[in-house]
């Protein structure tokens, strides 16, 4: 039994490390005519964030057609920082939504809706606030977009400032790796903090709306589009794209995570589930083995399934048992939140699950 798991998870590691560095972006570019993009920013008390990505945007190579940001009810200074840009001569459009999403709706939906529908370009980037872009990110992202004409998300890579932050060291594997989001031509869904489209397929699928009610829309947005046949793609931000995901405590990345991670864990289907359940037991039989090799097995390949994801050090490897019951209590509470509480809390707001 112990050499069953230790080459599953030796077999399905090699894989996860083959598909992550066929799907990092790179910095070819050879865009030869503009496109009118038109990018999109839901902000719910961001003001920690706002300032930046709007600098990295304006600071760009390829311009985009119009940058819309929309203030989801923040509580926070959000939109007196927006409207400072504005005030400096910056042409940035600010929409305002000053109550809760209509019932039925998802809030990041409903904030992506309307900026949707207050926007005039011909291709659509939705951006999270925590979205970090080198100067060069637009101009490689439309390059994409134009070689696969579907489209394009990007998993950003991960800024650890804090040590808590690297908690999320086993969730960035199984949201990248174990949930069929890089693995194929038809992944289980797209990821949500980068997310370009043509209006055209957009509005062809219904976008948002079609998918209003769920709190995982980036996914089930993915899955819309494959549905109607349209090709989506999923890429790693390598130092082109980066965000850190939640700088405001633990509390912050248990109550993200706890949102997310149970529904997230069988949106890509029966298989992959059993694929990531397998390499994540696999993980927790060989460690409670207690032998050298396996442990030392399991470090090394930790050590190339995520070092192109984000900002881990050498003692996360080493600490993985640590990771593993993180990930084992936040798994188990969502599970819970789900199926007995029917509700999580994201951002001041209770969202039924």
């Amino acid at each position: 039994m112990n050499i069953f798991f230790y080459f599953s998870f030796i077999i399905l590691s090699l894989i996860f490390i083959f598909n992550g560095k066929r799907k990092l972006l790179n910095h070819n570019i050879n865009t030869n005519q503009y496109q009118k993009i038109s990018i999109i920013i839901p902000a719910r008390n961001e003001e920690k964030n706002i300032a930046k990505i709007l600098y990295s945007i304006i600071n760009q190579c390829y311009k985009p057609y119009e940058i819309i940001v929309v203030d989801d009810s923040s509580t926070d200074k959000t939109h007196e920082i927006v409207k400072n840009f504005i005030d400096k001569g910056f042409e940035v459009k600010l929409i305002r939504l000053n109550s809760d999403p209509p019932k039925g709706w998802n809030g990041k939906s409903w904030a992506i809706w309307n900026g949707y529908l207050n926007s005039k370009g011909d291709y659509l980037l939705f951006l999270d606030a925590d979205v970090e872009l080198n100067k060069n990110a637009l101009e490689i992202l439309i390059n994409y977009y134009m070689k696969t004409n579907g489209l394009i998300s990007v998993w950003p890579y991960q800024k650890l400032e804090k040590f808590y932050e690297h908690l999320i060291f086993l969730f960035n594997i199984i949201i990248v790796h174990g949930s069929n989001m890089i693995r194929s031509n038809k992944p289980s869904g797209a990821f949500g903090p980068v997310i370009l489209t043509s209006r055209k397929n957009y509005e062809l699928t219904r976008g948002h709306e079609a998918i209003k009610d769920s709190v995982l829309e980036d996914i089930k947005l993915g899955q819309l589009y494959v549905k109607n046949n349209i090709n989506v793609s999923n890429y790693l931000g390598n130092n082109i794209i980066k965000f850190r995901m939640y700088p405001n405590g633990l509390s912050q990345l248990f109550e993200g995570f706890t949102k997310n991670i149970s529904s997230g864990s069988i949106s890509g289907g029966f298989i992959n589930l059993i694929i990531a359940l397998l390499w994540i037991f696999s993980i927790f039989h060989l460690f409670f083995t207690f032998n050298i090799l396996y442990y030392f097995t399991i470090v090394f390949l930790l050590f190339f399934i995520s070092k192109d994801l984000g900002d881990f050090k050498w003692y996360d490897y080493l600490i993985f048992p640590v990771h593993l019951i993180f990930f084992a209590i936040t798994f188990f509470y969502s599970l819970y939140r789900k199926i007995f509480v029917h509700t999580v809390t994201w951002k001041g707001r209770n969202i039924d699950v």
